[in-house]
């Protein structure tokens, strides 16, 4: 950890921050600067020391991404801040926006499984082929083809998002899973054989979750 300033973005596992292992073992108690949701925070807040500085992540991305940048502006030759977020902090995570605006050199990416991937445990499938959509972005949708699909989702009513996007373009829906609180208490997998409607989906989803689905036909192309 000598030399310029480093920022760390280490992955968490849905369970949540284990400060036992490497590297959080190291950084916890030394790190100047901890940035996370609550779930990650939360566990570690006596475990830091007495000057950490900590910024709960929600929807302020730019507020974070300025915040690193002065923290390596400012920062002295050793110092550490410390980015959590579940899973791979690059597949679909706020790691994108950091890389984008803040020096790779400066950079230390430690990545734990994927929601994706602990999705695809526990419905006991292979996923090397499967397609990945998120709609935390209001601005981009994915571009659907058939197959096989999991999507990260923006809250409780993800689910019906998701479907009511896939059905508006003309693709039929089978095989829903919905899966929710992963790896967390209150962990549930309900199973969907086909989908026709959206009301078809339950209204009591929690808004931890992600969907996965196959989509068939083809899609309807706007003249």
């Amino acid at each position: 950890m000598n030399g310029n300033p480093k920022i760390y973005l280490v992955g968490v596992e849905p369970e949540g921050p284990d400060p036992g292992r490497s590297p959080l073992s190291e950084l916890i108690g030394t790190t100047r600067l901890v940035i996370g949701g609550s779930r990650h925070l939360d566990p570690l807040k006596e475990m830091m020391g007495p000057g950490t500085e900590w910024l709960r992540v929600t929807s302020n991305i730019p507020e974070v991404i300025e915040r690193l940048g002065q923290f390596l502006k400012e920062g002295k030759a050793g110092e550490t801040a410390l980015v959590l977020a579940t899973g791979d902090p690059l597949y679909y995570g706020i790691g994108g926006a950091i890389t984008k605006d803040l020096p790779g050199e400066s950079l230390v990416v430690i990545p734990a499984a994927t929601l994706v991937q602990r999705a695809f445990a526990l419905l006991r499938e292979p996923w090397e082929k499967v397609h990945v959509g998120s709609l935390h972005s209001k601005k981009e949708k994915p571009e659907l083809i058939p197959g096989r699909w999991a999507f990260y989702t923006g809250g409780s009513r993800g689910p019906a998002e998701v479907c009511q996007m896939v059905m508006d373009r003309g693709f039929q829906i089978r095989n829903v899973a919905i899966l929710e609180n992963i790896g967390m208490e209150g962990e549930r997998v309900r199973h969907f054989p086909r989908m026709d409607a959206v009301e078809e989906l339950p209204a009591d989803v929690k808004p931890l979750n992600m969907v996965v689905m196959t989509i068939e036909g083809a899609a309807i192309h706007e003249s």
